[in-house]
């Protein structure tokens, strides 16, 4: 049973409207909190910030406008009080831990039932963080390992050559064209990348290599 939350200014970050009206309905429903804000982009996440005393954020990665990653800890030092909970569908695996240790209070995928993502915001309208048992259980093995291994040094030369184009925006033909090799070729090159990085979009790419400072050289 949920308990009703008193004095919340919830704000709703995501590019979905279905997906705003949904949380919405969840937090009306389970929670009685009845002041709410959204807003589809980072240009709005930072003026609704700037006008409003939001308590709480529910963010997702993924925006009209912009890279999450590129603001989030500017928005965690400038509003240190609005506690974030990032609502994604970027996978948990690749991003939960690092988005934690970046401050935020909880990452919740999309894919997760009604029950669990009611149990994360019970605990984030607490005060509480939220990790999921996969997290709980992925950073407990972080401890025992090196935990700032670099996942891009697992990929050759010529899939950081490829990387780089496909972080500056360039699709498969032009790549093709740029390094005289098959198209083919290009979309291998591009799948490997994904595997041994754990991404399945460009948009995760990018993501992943903002987190990690990773720039790309060509010019």
């Amino acid at each position: 049973m949920t308990i009703p939350v008193v004095g919340k200014k919830v704000l709703i970050v995501d590019d979905h409207v279905i997906i705003r009206r949904g949380m919405k309905f969840i937090l009306e429903s389970n929670f009685g909190i009845k002041e709410f804000y959204e807003t589809e982009s980072c240009k709005g996440l930072k003026e609704i910030l700037q006008q409003v005393p939001i308590t709480n954020i529910i963010l997702d990665m993924q925006l009209n406008d912009g890279n999450v990653i590129e603001i989030l800890s500017e928005i965690i030092q400038l509003y240190p009080n609005a506690k974030i909970l990032v609502y994604t569908m970027s996978p948990e695996e690749i991003f939960g831990a690092r988005m934690m240790n970046m401050g935020v209070s909880g990452f919740l995928n999309k894919q997760n039932n009604e029950k669990e993502v009611i149990t994360a915001l019970q605990l984030f309208f607490q005060g509480k963080k939220y990790y999921s048992q996969f997290l709980t259980d992925q950073m407990e093995k972080t401890k025992h390992s090196d935990g700032n291994t670099d996942p891009f040094r697992e990929l050759s030369e010529r899939e950081i050559t490829v990387m780089n184009y496909l972080l500056k925006g360039e699709g498969i033909k032009e790549i093709s064209g740029r390094l005289k090799i098959k198209s083919s070729t290009v979309a291998t090159f591009k799948a490997r990348i994904f595997n041994k990085l754990g991404v399945s979009n460009v948009i995760d790419l990018k993501n992943l290599a903002e987190i990690y400072k990773f720039k790309p050289s060509i010019q």
